[in-house]
């Protein structure tokens, strides 16, 4: 019994351990959304995906999507060049930038984006997506396309959550 006491004591502590580790996860996952949220996109989970549809092609949704992966980055393509990291400029600067990308495809922001836009785009994008935005050859996305690559692949996502 000496013997076998000790690892046993090991195994029970180790085992509640991963329990309590388990559950810290489990409760702070919960904690990330809201509740009530889950509820009412379970109620209407359908009217939201239609809804979104309906704005996915307009110029306040493109913005929208574009500041997003200017702030937080991208890795949902495979291009030769890597995925993008978000965040080399600031959450001001974002929106400036994102009017400017519009504007190589023809789209138009409700304000026009200040004359520093384009400084701000070749100094940070032009890099990889080139000045024209047309994306190095493939290396990188062409933000000149109709629709952004991203956008279609969205559309792509919601039809098939339609159809389930």
């Amino acid at each position: 019994m000496k013997h076998i006491f000790p690892p046993l004591l090991v195994l029970v502590v180790f085992l509640f351990a991963l329990y309590q580790n388990q559950n810290k996860k489990s409760a702070n996952e919960k904690k990330k959304i809201n509740p009530a949220y889950l509820k009412h996109v379970k109620e209407h989970k359908k009217n939201h995906i239609k809804e979104e549809m309906e704005r996915l092609h307009t110029d306040a949704y493109v913005k929208h999507y574009i500041i997003n992966v200017i702030k937080h980055g991208s890795n949902q393509f495979d291009f030769k060049g890597g995925e993008m990291e978000g965040g080399f400029v600031s959450a001001k600067d974002a929106p400036k930038i994102a009017c400017y990308v519009m504007s190589l495809s023809g789209k138009k922001c409700k304000t026009p984006y200040p004359k520093d836009a384009a400084m701000f785009y070749t100094s940070v994008c032009g890099g990889c997506h080139g000045d024209d935005g047309k994306g190095l050859g493939g290396t990188y996305p062409d933000l000149t396309r109709k629709p952004l690559l991203g956008i279609e692949k969205r559309e792509e996502f919601l039809k098939s959550m339609l159809s389930k």
